[in-house]
């Protein structure tokens, strides 16, 4: 039942017609079901380009879509004998209105479920194991950007293409998350619980602070860079090492990947991975950090080689980027993206490099 009664909430809400109550029992109700941020992502970019249907069609398809759900006994049969909750399908199904917006979360609900079958087949070769029962995972598609409040109201902000892997039992005697791609953490003080991060690289151990971990398998490094308060990091090929960073340090960390590939072209033993500390980067017009300016929908970039830029750009734009000429792949390229498309973007690298670049739907090929 508390799903039916999540997406008429959500429903309500998007389209501005919540109470502040109604309002108040969808954020409880997403706080016990973190693993719903998905749906709720693709509902709201599906309902910002959604089409005015017949009020008679939406009706219809509600009413087939709650059919084939009690069918296949998707609720409990709580459904039809709990009093308390009979008014979501009879005396308040009376209001045109109500159908309505019991027909828009279902025709969303439809269509959210194929889109993640839809990203979830494109991404299957790199596909991790599906989660255990006890944990809640949530995570990001390409283009898109999610935020996150953990059960002990500590605050994740998750870039595009990142996942958020913790137990349901988090907070109760451990905080420990996994973390894939990158997050923005400020994290609730709790001396008596200690805050875990896991990353393929890297373990990060926090009381309370604000941080931004970027942790993609396939970028070339790991990074920890640290806004406020401390941290403890410790690398996994590099076990009796522990790093403490103070604020405005950020931790580099050659990813394993490149290890192996150095030891594979040298032919020598693996070499223990690279540690670098850095100061934190500030932009000069406004004083940002480039290193969480993302949070703020803004890509920054300062001396990156166009290969890891277009690895940013793959994921931010949710588009593919070949670059075909070597000497490209290794020039260096500065800016500030935000409310550009694709090709917008593109456009202004061409006038400050040498490059031509064609575009088939979401492919994008890089020339001289």
């Amino acid at each position: 039942m508390s799903q039916e009664k999540f997406w008429i909430l959500l429903s309500k809400k998007l389209a501005q017609e919540a109470s502040t109550e109604e309002l108040q029992d969808l954020e409880s109700m997403i706080l016990e079901h973190p693993e719903w941020q998905f749906a709720i992502q693709n509902l709201e970019d599906l309902w910002k380009l959604k089409a005015e249907q017949p009020t008679q069609e939406g009706e219809d398809a509600y009413l087939l879509h709650l059919q084939r759900l009690k069918e296949s006994q998707l609720f409990n049969n709580e459904t039809e004998t709990n009093p308390s909750d009979a008014y979501f399908f009879d005396n308040e199904t009376r209001n045109p209105r109500w159908f309505r917006w019991m027909a828009a979360a279902a025709a969303v609900l439809v269509l959210t479920l194929g889109a993640y079958w839809l990203f979830q087949s494109r991404d299957s070769e790199e596909a991790a194991p599906l989660a255990r029962a006890d944990q809640n995972v949530i995570s990001t598609r390409p283009g898109s950007k999610s935020k996150v409040q953990l059960p002990d109201g500590s605050i994740v902000w998750l870039n595009a293409g990142s996942k958020l892997t913790y137990d349901k039992q988090f907070g109760k005697t451990l905080r420990e998350v996994e973390l894939t791609g990158e997050g923005y953490f400020d994290v609730v003080k709790d001396p008596s619980k200690p805050f875990l991060i896991h990353t393929k690289t890297i373990d990060i151990r926090v009381l309370g602070t604000v941080f931004n971990v970027k942790a993609y398998p396939e970028d070339k490094t790991t990074e920890t860079s640290l806004i406020r308060g401390s941290v403890e990091v410790s690398v996994k090929d590099r076990p009796n090492d522990k790093i403490i960073l103070s604020p405005n340090e950020k931790l580099v960390v050659q990813n394993h990947r490149e290890q192996e590939a150095e030891k594979i072209a040298s032919k020598r033993p693996a070499i223990r991975p690279e540690i670098l500390i850095r100061p934190l980067r500030y932009n000069i017009e406004d004083s940002t950090l480039v290193e969480t300016v993302w949070v703020e929908n803004r890509l920054v970039f300062r001396e990156e080689t166009f290969s890891d830029l277009a690895k940013r750009l793959e994921r931010w734009y949710n588009v593919f980027i070949e670059i075909r000429d070597p000497e490209l792949a290794d020039m260096k390229l500065s800016g500030t993206f935000s409310d550009e498309t694709i090709d917008e973007a593109l456009q202004a690298l061409t006038f400050t490099a040498p490059f031509k670049y064609e575009r088939v739907n979401d492919r994008i090929f890089v020339h001289k």
